[in-house]
């Protein structure tokens, strides 16, 4: 069967477009990924729009409370509504956002701590087999095995090496928190330094620690 001579590149769709809040519109190929982060920072004012609208409904329940005859189930179920959506409001106070900003914070770098820990223990035990097979080409007096586990001892230096340097990305989200932290009042996390320059057997237990650290500094987070 004849190959094709020319395979024509297929013409790009036009692009997807929304209009936002304001009327501006949105236009881009991949529009999923750009409408999140660009809907974002409106959600304070669908917050405030929707506190204006159950102060609305509670005023319009309040002739219906007074009878005749008197029910007040109405005005109580839109105050009710209007306690909710007046909590969400006061988050848009720094004072009051800060601990859920800290704690969610908190969470994402103990994530990134978790996985960095499974991902070492994975790197730990493949470290021990391939320390294995260099003893055994060494009994063997087989250079080719012993080429090959050194080349994999290699790779898994390089891979812990790449786990540092993703922890090492940290230490800056780290100092911010730190700052955040002093003032609601609450303690310091320890930095990642002890984490810096350590054999794979040596980082298990330093991680950990500061596992520890954050979980307790995130239980003494005061909310509002």
């Amino acid at each position: 069967m004849a190959l094709p001579i020319c395979l024509h590149i297929p013409e790009a769709p036009e692009p997807l477009a929304v209009t936002l809040p304001g009327g501006i519109t949105l236009q881009q190929q991949e529009l999923l990924k750009a409408i999140q982060p660009a809907l974002t920072p409106l959600m304070p004012l669908f917050d405030i729009v929707d506190a204006v609208i159950a102060v609305f409904d509670c005023i319009k329940a309040i002739p219906d409370s007074l009878g005749p005859p008197p029910d007040p189930s109405a005005l109580v179920a839109s105050i009710s509504k209007l306690a909710e959506k007046v909590m969400k409001l006061l988050r848009l106070i720094p004072q009051l956002s800060l601990p859920y900003t800290i704690i969610g914070t908190i969470d994402l770098i103990l994530d990134t701590l978790q996985k960095a820990r499974g991902q070492l223990l994975h790197l730990l035990q493949r470290m021990q087999q391939i320390q294995g097979a260099i003893d055994k080409a060494g009994q063997l007096g087989d250079p080719g095995l012993l080429a090959i586990a050194g080349c994999a001892q290699a790779n898994v230096a390089q891979e812990a090496a790449n786990t540092g340097k993703a922890l090492a990305s940290l230490s800056k989200l780290v100092a911010l928190l730190n700052i955040f932290l002093g003032m609601v009042g609450a303690p310091e996390v320890p930095d990642l330094t002890s984490l810096s320059g350590r054999p794979l057997n040596e980082a298990i237990a330093p991680l950990d620690a500061i596992v520890e650290a954050l979980q307790a500094v995130r239980r003494a987070v005061p909310l509002p």
